[in-house]
């Protein structure tokens, strides 16, 4: 404790608490206008905002900012998911799901996922604003071992039916282990979506549009080094300071991944509930990667084979151009939308010249549901069907009845870009994978009070020709039919100052050998709410995660991909929490100390083969609303 208490001196934590300062003469200023002024007239409810999927279903009740404290504590982006992500131990790195997910959509993609599923913004939930006054908002997390997450998002309308958006995120995480100063960058992200939408005077024709920049570097240090004849350091040996007593594996090795994505929702109504539309679509992404030091790194296990080449470069560029044109409408509760979608994509590898491989993907469908009266209950079906070489399929059927929720989905795309062809100085192939299937069954049931909720869930799957990279690293197809199955609980009760909450996963796999997921998943709060001088509300808290050991996937840097490993289980431990957060007005802090059980029973834990979890660590959090 008395190296940790160190690191938190007054000359460090000026370092981390420097915003606070800077902000809080302009927050006190802030603060007396709007009491003076503006509380009345401009607030959350003044600012409102769609998603294109709500245009698609006609469904024009705008959506407002949350003002809610809750769970506002969890500072990192996985905490915010339920700490349901395999990472390598930093805000930022790659990444990928503990619990199984389906893909949402048929389309042919590149399978690069370690950063783009978790980190990259997702044009479907781009936020299209309508704002009665400029809205601002800012949000600051700083952690005492050199992660930052800046957002910062302003909407403002030029008109009454114009409105444009900026909405930028930046994430800076340093290294644990083998640092030279203190702000020694292990990621470097930035992503920024600027969003437009227009509603003509006579409300016939609307206009959406978004282009997103994503700019994500990770350094690869592919874990700690261990002393020679160990495959790792077991966590009982686990020593506190891993900057002074461990080294980084890797050196000279660098990923990046660079996306510029144009997107255009446009629709006409041509009659009462009937409109004409068309979605249009550019994605240029580009995946880099680079080690200098290749005889250095080879030891590390990193490569299948000998190379003989000191320096790689890998540029790899995935282009999509993709229009799709259809009809929707509304009649007396039915909601329908036809279309046809027209794809034309290519993957090249840069670095053995750019080679011809566009190829076209055309699909054709829509949705087809009915919204009971009482508008919380409906049944919505959507198909879509290649009509090209490739059996393209995707139905996905959602039937919801008051608290309960049965879902079910069929799909088959074709198998992933990286998987098919990959040329590299280390590792090369070719290959014709067949399409990937997925069966799937899904059942919620929400029973939600005033002061408790009790939420059960389930959802069974059935995978064909599941993609995998061995333990070679080499891409591999399941021949056989695969079950994984969840079972999702989450039970709570709010009492008056008390609350308690519990998540409990539990995931049934069929095939372990291929899939390796913790078998239990539980997560635990118990919040405590006090109310300080009569006016403030403190909340204080505890978060407590639990996995069950398993063996988990290890990372590729050159793949930039999960690969299967047996030679080290990861998590096994619990991880303990603790906060306390508040509201000034609307503007909201908070303080978290994480991993507060650190050396009961071990001095850390793995949460990726060789790649240590983040040890314990002070987080604040300040978010700020402007409605003027």
């Amino acid at each position: 404790m008395a190296k940790f208490a160190a690191k938190f001196s007054m000359k460090n934590m000026s370092k981390r608490l420097w915003l606070l300062f800077f902000l809080f003469p302009f927050w006190s200023s802030a603060q007396k206008i709007l009491n003076d002024t503006v509380q009345n007239v401009y607030g959350p409810a003044t600012t409102g905002y769609l998603l294109e999927k709500d245009v698609l279903l006609d469904d024009t009740l705008l959506h407002h900012p949350d003002t809610l404290i809750d769970d506002f504590h969890l500072m990192t982006l996985n905490h915010r998911n339920g700490l349901l992500w395999q990472d390598l131990g930093n805000e930022g790195t790659a990444a990928k799901n503990m619990v199984f997910q389906l893909p949402d959509n048929s389309f042919t993609e590149t399978g690069w996922t370690a950063f783009s599923q978790f980190y990259a913004p997702d044009i479907e939930n781009v936020k299209y604003y309508n704002t009665r006054s400029p809205f601002t908002n800012m949000a600051y997390t700083q952690s005492g071992n050199g992660m930052s997450n800046l957002g910062f998002t302003h909407a403002q309308n030029i008109s009454p039916d114009f409105n444009v958006a900026v909405n930028v995120n930046r994430i800076v995480g340093s290294k644990q282990w083998s640092a030279s100063t203190s702000e020694d960058r292990l990621v470097d992200h930035w992503d920024y979506t600027l969003s437009t939408n227009y509603l003509s005077k006579n409300k016939k024709y609307r206009f959406l549009g978004a282009f997103v920049n994503f700019n994500h570097k990770q350094e690869e240090q592919g874990g700690i080094s261990v002393f020679e004849g160990l495959d790792f350091i077991p966590e009982a040996d686990l020593s506190g300071d891993y900057n002074t007593n461990y080294q980084e594996r890797l050196t000279g090795i660098s990923t990046r991944e660079r996306w510029n994505n144009a997107h255009i929702y446009h629709q006409f109504q041509l009659a009462k509930g009937v409109q004409l539309f068309h979605v249009f679509d550019y994605q240029r992404q580009k995946y880099f990667h680079r080690d200098t030091l290749i005889s250095r790194n080879f030891p590390s296990g990193i490569y299948p084979d000998s190379v003989e080449a000191e320096k790689m470069k890998n540029y790899y560029f995935f282009n999509n151009i993709q229009n799709r044109f259809g009809f929707k409408g509304t009649f007396k509760g039915f909601k329908y939308s036809l279309g046809l979608t027209n794809r034309i994509y290519a993957l090249n590898a840069i670095h053995d010249g750019e080679t011809g491989n566009r190829k076209t993907e055309i699909l054709a469908g829509g949705n087809a549901g009915y919204w009971f009266p009482d508008s919380t209950s409906y049944l919505d079906n959507e198909v879509y069907l290649g009509l090209g070489e490739s059996p393209n399929l995707f139905i996905r059927s959602n039937l919801k009845i008051k608290q309960f929720d049965l879902g079910f989905r069929l799909i088959s795309k074709p198998s992933y870009l990286l998987f098919n062809s990959f040329s590299s100085q280390v590792a090369s192939w070719e290959n014709n994978f067949k399409n990937l299937t997925y069966t799937s069954f899904s059942g919620k049931i929400n029973l939600s009070g005033k002061k408790a909720w009790f939420c059960p869930a389930a959802n069974i799957n059935l995978i064909g020709n599941h993609l995998y990279f061995d333990q070679n690293q080499s891409p591999q197809q399941l021949e056989s039919t695969a079950l994984l199955m969840d079972f999702d609980v989450n039970a709570g009760v709010r009492l008056k100052n008390w609350k308690v909450e519990n998540r409990f996963i539990l995931n049934v796999i069929g095939n372990k050998e291929v899939f390796r997921l913790p078998a239990v998943i539980n997560n635990f709060n118990l919040e405590y709410h006090v109310k300080y001088a009569k006016v403030l509300d403190l909340y204080f808290g505890t978060d407590l995660y639990f996995r069950s050991a398993y063996s988990g996937d290890a990372y590729s840097p050159y793949l930039r991909s999960f690969y299967l490993q047996d030679g080290q289980n990861v998590w096994g431990y619990p991880v303990a929490d603790v906060y306390t957060n508040f509201m000034i007005k609307r503007v909201k802090l908070a303080f978290n100390f994480n991993y507060l059980n650190r050396g009961v029973p071990t001095q850390g834990y793995y949460t990726t083969p060789d790649y240590l979890a983040m040890g314990r660590t002070f987080h604040l959090k300040v978010n700020w609303p402007l409605f003027d």
